[in-house]
């Protein structure tokens, strides 16, 4: 079993050495380790996940938000255009990192986005390219519905995958919804009359419409499929994978090559770590391993490769700068001497901003707010055991993504306000590319500007609470390409202290401008056509807010939230434009540390990131197999 004690961790020697045993850092050891003439260590902070319902039973995502056992429990820090609010910002810990923690979802955005990556100087990093990464990491069963669904159905709820788009042989199980609230169909009528069109193949790189989505749920079984169960668990058995578990990485150790290089390249060849209260580190002695004072020492038999791969877009730039890698103004601010000055460290951090609407719908449809009848949570406990009922399907039923044209905003472009000027003139040069891009996206009707999540009950969120015997819908309108930039940075030279994290929610006006259109649009929604019907009356927000545009930008303004989505603080961008990594994933400045997590995609894409992250992993393993190249 590759979790092994920490006296034989410390003791092996390792090709690779991967930071982080999470969605990205668990599929990626997954690949190395294919060749036995390699010897792969992963360091994870958190624990082996537990074989619980609340990871395990979709219907139950977001228990463990919050539960330090699973979250890291971040929270921003007060944000300045959101009522001074501090935000939670959760990020999966322990193995499979926040694929144990999320909500499922398995989408991808459109060709024009990742084909923009390439665009912006990453060769290599385009739709057709990432395609086959994307198919590569994922099975799909005969039947993704129990029984397989009628064609009349399958157009009703947009759901039509073409096996073209689609991987059947891969480690991740994902199957459709296992159960379709019948209210679904009703919704994407409504869309339909409002002019959003159904969508039932939304991987074929054309993701606007109603749809229902892949998700990462195994159809044998119900269960959540993670990096943990599906990268992790079949091949737990090779010798050649060495997992370090509960131990926190503080610090990158590096050699500086000046005798071979006069730009003096960095080269890593350890990490520092806490292990049981006590300091640690892997680094460069031939022979012998000494035990001395909870320090340690080993030299690898090749080069290392670090992989940040579950510490993700929050926690990558914190450590990068902990290790010297960084704003050397703001490490030295802080006592830390800078190994390498690289400005876009922590920079350019960005997220999807949402809020949500709840109201209340006809009592005889099926919600998950029946289940606090404890005899209705008995019986759905029983059909779960066959793969049927409400627990078998996560909440979110259905997925609307939405261009400028339905949000009416394609107008918003022309005043778009021009990039905030930025001190730092590669940081500068970057965003002022990324804003072209954004404002060409928003003229089109390729890109989805805002989704709308259906959640098929009351979502939990602050009162007013649901009443018991009701059945209500809920609506999380989430902006896709927000225009605020945050950041994410180091407060202390101690590892241990958090970093802060500003997601600088709606700095941007037009951020806030999108949010309020996206819930005028589901306003609309819900009071069109065949749903429109069985709405019973508005719950969250009261409908004085809905008709006053100033009291409901006060209202976002008050309830905006994380989608938990972060991306960008280590993006992948050439260096004179602000960028930390290369299309190699490789750090500017060293030979040999990589990133490898959604840290390093520059721009934010019209889906949830899942998808992204395995696909990220799944191309680094080439990357490395192929000696370092794209």
């Amino acid at each position: 079993m590759p979790i092994v004690p920490f006296e034989r961790f410390v003791c092996a020697s390792f090709d690779y050495l991967i930071l982080g045993g999470g969605t990205a850092g668990l599929a990626l050891a997954s690949r190395l380790s294919e060749d036995d003439n390699l010897t792969i260590g992963v360091i994870e902070a958190g624990g082996v996940p537990a074989d619980i319902p609340e990871i395990n039973v979709p219907a139950f995502i977001g228990r463990t938000i919050a539960d330090p056992t699973y979250d890291w429990t971040f929270l921003s820090v007060p944000q300045v255009h959101a009522k001074g609010r501090t935000v939670l910002q959760p990020r999966g810990k322990g193995l499979g990192g926040s694929s144990i923690i999320n909500f499922m979802g398995l989408f991808r955005p459109s060709k024009i986005e990742y084909d923009a990556l390439e665009g912006l100087g990453n060769k290599g990093w385009n739709w057709e390219n990432l395609l086959g990464y994307m198919k590569k990491r994922h099975k799909q069963g005969e039947n993704t519905f129990p029984g397989g669904l009628s064609s009349e159905d399958a157009k009703k709820y947009a759901a039509n995958p073409k096996s073209a788009y689609h991987g059947v042989d891969g480690p991740l199980q994902k199957s459709l919804p296992l159960s379709v609230p019948p209210q679904l169909g009703l919704l994407f009528d409504s869309a339909e009359e409002l002019g959003v069109p159904r969508n039932g193949e939304m991987g074929d790189g054309t993701n606007i419409g109603s749809m229902s989505c892949f998700t990462s749920i195994d159809p044998r079984s119900a269960k959540r499929s993670s990096a943990f169960s599906a990268y992790f668990l079949p091949i737990e058995s090779r010798p050649n994978l060495l997992v370090l578990t509960s131990a926190q990485v503080t610090k990158v150790a590096f050699l500086i090559l000046f005798e071979i290089d006069p730009t003096g390249v960095h080269r890593a060849v350890g990490a520092q770590f806490i292990y049981e209260e006590h300091q640690a580190s892997i680094a460069g002695v031939k022979k012998d391993v000494i035990a001395s004072a909870g320090q340690f020492s080993i030299l690898p038999t090749n080069e290392y490769f670090y992989n940040f791969s579950t510490i993700g877009a929050l926690q990558t730039p914190h450590l990068l700068e902990l290790s010297g890698v960084g704003d050397q103004s703001i490490l030295r601010k802080y006592g830390i001497e800078p190994l390498i000055h690289l400005p876009g460290v922590g920079e350019n951090l960005q997220e999807h901003p949402c809020v949500a609407t709840i109201v209340e719908i006809d009592s005889k449809y099926q919600t998950m707010d029946e289940i606090a009848d404890p005899g209705k949570m008995e019986m759905h406990q029983e059909l779960y055991k066959q793969q049927k009922g409400l627990f078998a399907s996560i909440p979110a039923a259905g997925f609307i993504f939405l261009s400028a044209k339905h949000l009416d905003t394609v107008g918003d472009a022309v005043s778009f306000r021009r990039s905030p000027e930025l001190a730092e003139p590669s940081l500068q040069r970057g965003l002022n590319k990324q804003y072209k891009l954004q404002k060409e996206w928003l003229t089109g009707e390729e890109v989805a500007q805002a989704e709308i999540l259906y959640f098929n009950g009351h979502q939990s969120q602050p009162p007013p609470l649901p009443i018991p015997g009701k059945r209500y819908a809920s609506f999380v309108h989430v902006v896709m390409h927000p225009l605020s930039r945050g950041s994410v940075h180091l407060t202390s030279s101690d590892p241990l202290v958090p970093p802060a994290i500003d997601p600088n929610y709606l700095a941007d006006p037009a951020d806030l401008e999108f949010l309020s259109k996206a819930v005028n649009f589901s306003t609309r929604l819900v009071s069109t056509g065949p749903f429109g019907e069985i709405v019973k009356g508005r719950v969250v927000p009261e409908q004085d807010i809905l008709g006053d545009s100033k009291k409901l930008k006060e209202w976002i303004k008050e309830s905006v939230r994380s989608t938990f989505h972060p991306i960008g603080t280590a993006a992948m961008l050439p260096q004179e434009d602000g960028g930390v990594v290369d299309s190699e994933l490789r750090v500017y400045g060293t030979a040999n540390l990589r990133v490898v997590d959604v840290s390093v995609l520059p721009m934010q894409l019209s889906c949830h990131i899942q998808s992204a992250a395995y696909a990220i992993a799944e191309k680094a393993a080439d990357i490395l197999k192929n000696g370092g190249k794209v």
